[in-house]
């Protein structure tokens, strides 16, 4: 493994000047790696598109770049407020021999900074079936929601719709994994039959799956959302927000609703307890998305680029 630092150079006079000395060292420092690859992939495009561009020109090595959401999921917002960020992705992009994203929602929101990601390839991203356990589930309506304590995740809407949920299924539990910023403040927000477990490893999500008779991705916005594709390989039905690419994590599966919609979240829940996916079902779309199929389709891809 090498470590190579791409930066692009702001709007300092002397960085914009040096820039193209810049470039050349990062190729350079690429060339002395070894030979050039068959074929030059990138994911999650960001400073390192244009050195990696001019690389791929040079040796005429095919291109292939991979969105993973970050034109809108970035934390820092950076496609929004670089214009040399937007300007790498669209050269970048005209330069690539092939496009993808890893669901048709991060295509699209690609598509506004770099047209040609409109007709990208989207090849979702995958899961080890073998590290998830399909249990039985659970008679209790019991619901699971775990990642990282931030907006965009969504678990405040999620705790106001539980709240509803409790009207309706009195003895309902809402265990809630992670950690962060928002943790305090969700906190202050949960009412009865809301417990936080923490942070989880494999291990703890699996045991916080067995316990659970629903898992739960309320996100304000999530590109794809693996953790719905882990909760599917261990028998799991999903309630998941329609805001962003779940839908191709799901397969459809499950119950797609705005998470904004505070009632129309609560009406999910209970349906999601009343009528459960059927566990099989939910783990033969999780196995449909292994890392094994993934990159079956990347291979017959790079197959097809160098042939």
């Amino acid at each position: 493994m090498r470590r190579i630092l791409f930066d692009l150079p702001g709007c300092d006079p002397r960085a914009l000047a040096g820039y193209p000395a810049t470039v050349a060292r990062q190729l350079r420092a690429l060339a002395a790696i070894g030979a050039p690859p068959d074929v030059l992939h990138v994911q999650c495009p960001a400073n390192q598109v244009p050195a990696l561009t001019a690389y791929a020109a040079r040796h005429r090595v095919p291109f292939v770049i991979t969105t993973q959401g970050e034109v809108t999921m970035d934390a820092g917002q950076i496609y929004q407020h670089s214009a040399q960020m937007r300007l790498a992705l669209r050269t970048g992009s005209r330069r690539a021999a092939l496009l993808t994203a890893c669901s048709r929602r991060a295509g699209d929101d690609a598509a506004a900074v770099a047209a040609r990601f409109a007709d990208c390839l989207v090849v979702p991203n995958g899961v080890d079936p073998a590290q998830w356990e399909v249990t039985e589930l659970p008679t209790q309506p019991t619901f699971a929601a775990w990642g990282r304590h931030v907006p965009q995740k969504g678990l405040d809407l999620l705790i106001r719709a539980f709240a509803l949920v409790r009207t309706e299924l009195p003895d309902a539990v809402l265990r809630i994994g992670g950690d962060g910023e928002q943790t305090p403040a969700l906190r202050e927000l949960a009412g009865s039959g809301v417990e936080f477990v923490g942070s989880l490893d494999r291990s703890g999500v699996q045991d916080l799956l067995a316990r659970s008779r629903v898992a739960v991705v309320p996100s304000r916005l999530e590109p794809f959302g693996i953790v719905a594709v882990e909760a599917m390989a261990a028998g799991r039905g999903v309630v998941w927000s329609t805001n962003g690419g779940l839908a191709d994590a799901t397969g459809g599966l499950g119950w797609g609703v705005d998470p904004n919609d505070t009632r129309a979240l609560a009406d999910a829940l209970v349906a999601a307890h009343r009528e459960p996916v059927d566990p099989m079902a939910a783990r033969s779309h999780a196995e449909s998305l292994s890392w094994e199929h993934v990159a079956d389709i990347y291979l017959r891809v790079y197959s097809d680029l160098i042939a």
